[in-house]
């Protein structure tokens, strides 16, 4: 290995053998002989090596039953296996292949073959403990991004503003996603409802979610106006790859108006209803957000919202749920899922999560599942 000389491990009952080995190697090498396996097994139980170079005819534990001893306890470690017999080749290689051995080697050979396997077989070692290493920073960094994607979230709901009650579901997918909720208060007694979807996943998909939900806040800290809000999200995008999409959906509640305004960029649709009324959809208003991607000509749009009536909002995640078999959850039935379940919002919004969780039946999601939904109280 770099830095330091690595550890050989030579197994043979032959002296001589062990000695023309240790004298290729040990230039570059610190080379430890042993004459049997049992003697090798227990030296590594105490010291560390990065290759065996291992005979296959030995008396006692051969050479394939100490490779396989050797690959059960220190699966790192590299094996090369040596056979003085010129029959039954091909047995020999098919076992040693069965073995975990990294390379097969026949009697006699010659110096550079012998440091050349040794070499690759250091290289091997050294790309998997690079890849182990950068395997766990991954999973680290996701774990962290997964974190701070979840640090995004509101953490006070349910809860009531004014008369309007909003609650909310979300699972996050293992690799990730994008997805994004908020509510944000607005002056005069208005409320807006925020979800958002990056395509993709992994840690750039959750930093976007960031930089989304700075985007808004400052927007509409200075001016609470949905087509501005749409533009500084477009705008947060521009320093990134011009792939970097977002559907988005802003729904700005008016209690006192009774009104939603909404906008709606390349999300899917959101939904009004109430008990015995047909569904209404708040359908896209503009195109899906990209830089160097303008709003439509009419970004905003507006509806009635009366009391008694329920509004959800939700990502494509949760209706794109496929079952073992592949068959996809889908809008339709979400739909009279939704529309068929009693109880507060809060309930409606836990089973609905549910049973399309259900439908999955165990298999791992492959996007976040968000479902954002609120309530106008009041006669």
């Amino acid at each position: 290995m770099k830095g330091s000389r690595s550890r050989i491990m030579v197994v043979d009952d032959d002296p001589a053998m062990l000695r023309a080995v240790e004298r290729i190697l040990a230039p570059v090498h610190e080379v430890h002989s042993f004459d049997s396996g049992q003697e090798a097994l227990q030296a590594l139980r105490g010291q560390e090596f990065n290759v065996a170079i291992v005979d296959i005819r030995m008396p006692g534990m051969d050479g394939f039953e100490l490779t396989r001893a050797i690959k059960s306890e220190y699966p790192k470690m590299e094996v090369v296996l040596v056979t003085g017999s010129v029959t039954d080749l091909d047995d020999k290689l098919v076992r040693s292949v069965k073995e975990r051995a990294g390379f097969f080697i026949t009697k006699p050979f010659t110096r550079a073959v012998l440091s050349s396997i040794v070499d690759r077989s250091l290289e091997i070692q050294r790309l998997e403990l690079e890849r182990d290493d950068l395997i766990e920073r991954l999973t680290a960094d996701l774990a962290r991004a997964r974190r701070y994607q979840l640090a995004l979230l509101p953490k006070d709901l349910p809860r009531f503003y004014g008369p309007i009650e909003v609650a909310a579901s979300h699972v996050t997918c293992e690799a990730v996603g994008g997805d994004i909720y908020d509510v944000i208060p607005l002056p005069d007694g208005q409320l807006l409802l925020v979800v958002a979807d990056v395509v993709g996943h992994g840690v750039a998909a959750a930093l976007v979610t960031g930089m989304i939900k700075t985007a808004l806040n400052r927007t509409l800290q200075a001016q609470p106006e949905l087509v501005q809000a749409a533009q500084a999200v477009i705008d947060s995008l521009a320093p990134l790859s011009q792939q970097r999409v977002v559907t988005l959906i802003l729904a700005m509640v008016d209690a006192q108006a009774k009104t939603i305004q909404y906008l709606n960029a390349g999300h899917p649709p959101a939904l009004i209803w109430r008990e015995g009324a047909k569904m209404k959809t708040l359908d896209a208003t503009t195109p899906l957000l990209s830089f160097g991607l303008g709003l439509g000509s009419q970004p905003v749009a507006s509806t009635s919202f009366q009391p008694g009536d329920r509004l959800a909002l939700y990502t494509d995640g949760l209706y794109e749920m496929r079952d073992p078999g592949g068959r996809e959850y889908g809008r339709e039935r979400l739909l009279r899922a939704l529309a068929r379940r009693r109880g507060s919002i809060v309930e409606v919004t836990a089973s609905t999560m549910e049973v399309a969780r259900r439908h999955a039946g165990g298999r791992p999601t492959d996007d976040d599942l968000t479902l954002l939904m609120a309530e106008f109280h009041g006669g």
